[in-house]
């Protein structure tokens, strides 16, 4: 007898990790012979899911993709229904405390509903060994480690050649590139101080950020910071671009830049290692883990530190080759040829079950 699968998520938002992820585990499964359904709270026009009002729980397996306060997880909880637990992590409520207090809100609830969803989980599934830890420390004991399903479009990269010679960065420039939503615990603000250090000595260079704002209260604060700096017209706020702009920016750059303090793995750092960019990024939850040693890594991002690791970078064409060649290699282990049998290896003896024995 098959074995269905319903893949539940609060909503589908395109550019997002995690709805990424959803969609390419369905794809998986599908292509096992699996019938697979996604469950979200709102279907926003989409005739290829199931809305939550509509969900009858009459499957085998449920695969809950939890990262936030949801109704999903409520109705797990109301119904005691047992779940697969795909985790991504929660971001910790205090980042958001003082400029979205709606979304601090929702993190909270997202941590009380993960304790409540402890004693139904067959099994976690984590992107990263920093997330098994959090959810081992919780009492849940069969937890697997499987990155998040990702895929780059090779052939778009191969579209835009990569301008990035010394030559040309020499001439005081250099484009640092950063990736991912504009939230108070990206930092965004400790990127922009330290290209303002940086632009003292490299007065033509520019920082790009791509990503939708979460908070216009944090995103206006982070443009007055950089007129007080005098770098305001050198800072590009791109906002959501598609994913051939995307990529045309990875490989335009010269440098990406994280000073994000909470990740719970770090898509765009993977996106930017296999586009051939060096990472530098601030030792912060699952960062180390996701660069594992093929990027810079500081355990400090003061302004200045953080600038004189940019600056050497850009300046050193044999530490930059270096860094691309060991990045482009070290990404190859999170294309989805791998992870997605390491995805298929942690879910396997479950869907392999007879009905009655997964429920």
């Amino acid at each position: 007898m098959t074995v269905t699968v319903d893949l539940l998520i609060s909503e589908l938002a395109f550019g997002d990790a995690v709805s990424n992820h959803t969609l390419l585990l369905r794809e998986i499964l599908r292509g096992k012979g699996i019938r697979t359904n996604v469950i979200v709270e709102n279907a926003q026009n989409r005739s290829d899911v199931i809305v939550l009002d509509d969900w009858s729980a009459d499957c085998d397996v449920v695969i809950l993709q939890h990262h936030i306060g949801s109704d999903l997880s409520d109705y797990i909880i109301q119904h005691q229904i047992p779940i697969v637990l795909n985790y991504h992590n929660i971001t910790p409520a205090s980042f958001f405390s003082s400029w979205q207090p709606d979304v601090a809100a929702h993190l909270r609830l997202g941590y009380q509903q993960l304790s409540e969803l402890t004693p139904l989980t067959l099994r976690a599934i984590t992107d990263s060994h920093f997330n098994a830890r959090e959810l081992t420390e919780l009492g849940i004991e069969d937890v697997a480690v499987s990155p998040v399903l990702w895929t780059l479009d090779d052939s778009l990269l191969d579209e835009v050649p990569r301008e990035a010679e010394q030559s040309a960065i020499a001439e005081d420039g250099g484009t640092i590139l950063f990736v991912g939503r504009i939230a108070p615990n990206k930092c965004h603000h400790d990127l922009i101080m330290a290209f303002g250090v940086l632009s003292r000595t490299r007065p033509k260079s520019r920082l790009v950020l791509i990503g939708d704002p979460s908070s216009d209260h944090y995103s206006n604060s982070l443009k007055y910071l950089a007129r007080r700096l005098g770098v305001y017209d050198r800072v590009f706020f791109a906002g959501k671009v598609s994913t051939q702009d995307l990529l045309r920016c990875y490989q335009m750059a010269d440098v990406f830049v994280s000073a994000s303090e909470h990740e719970g793995f770090g898509v765009p750092i993977v996106e930017a290692m296999a586009s051939g960019l060096p990472v530098i990024a601030y030792n912060a939850a699952a960062v180390a883990e996701t660069v594992d040693g093929v990027g810079i890594v500081l355990d400090d991002k003061r302004p200045v530190t953080l600038a004189q690791a940019i600056d050497r970078v850009l300046r050193d064409d044999r530490i930059r080759q270096d860094l691309c060649a060991r990045g482009k290699e070290a990404a190859k282990r999170y294309d989805i040829s791998v992870t997605g049998r390491q995805m298929w290896d942690a879910l396997r003896d479950l869907l392999d079950a007879s009905p009655s024995e997964v429920r």
